[in-house]
């Protein structure tokens, strides 16, 4: 069950979302769970993130990225192994079809939720309503319906205007993926 709760820190919108995830959320694990990550690699944001959660929870992270270089890229970064990665096109129809039996972690551009500035960022999507999302957003830690429209700008424009490989995390129970 998620709940309201605000990211603390500019970088922690993963750290949070990780965290909701599993259950378990409050500012020490928000803050750890960065540090963690800051101190596993500086080749990528993502993977330090998910060797906290998976070496502090019962759980197994899968994480489907949209781009054969980046995967190859991840390949060679450490604790890889660990993490099963997939390439897959990231895109509304996929959301859709991981929406029956997930809450799917979607990085996307900020600004088509804030329409300020341009930025990396992760939200939780929660559910779809007709024709729009319900997603979690940690930044201002509230639950939000956003038209699908706005969805895939926000992917494409991570993918094309901020060159940021769009991605999805999914969180399941180690017994159940076993």
């Amino acid at each position: 069950m998620i709940k309201e709760y605000t990211q603390t820190t500019y970088e922690t919108c993963l750290a949070v979302s990780l965290l909701q995830a599993v259950g378990k959320i409050n500012k020490k694990l928000e803050l750890d769970c960065i540090i963690h990550s800051l101190k596993f690699s500086k080749d990528d944001f993502v993977v330090g993130h998910i060797d906290f959660i998976q070496n502090n929870f019962s759980v197994k992270i899968t994480r489907l990225v949209d781009n054969k270089l980046f995967y190859n890229y991840l390949k060679d970064i450490k604790a890889t192994d660990l993490i099963e990665t997939k390439i897959v096109k990231i895109d509304l129809e996929l959301i859709d079809n991981l929406l029956k039996n997930n809450k799917p972690i979607l990085y996307l551009d900020s600004y088509c939720l804030f329409k300020i500035t341009h930025s990396p960022h992760f939200v939780t999507v929660i559910d779809k309503i007709g024709n729009s999302y319900k997603i979690f957003d940690p930044w201002d830690g509230k639950f939000k319906e956003i038209s699908s429209k706005i969805v895939l700008e926000g992917i494409e424009s991570l993918r094309n205007h901020l060159k940021f490989c769009p991605q999805i995390l999914l969180i399941a129970d180690k017994k159940k993926s076993d």
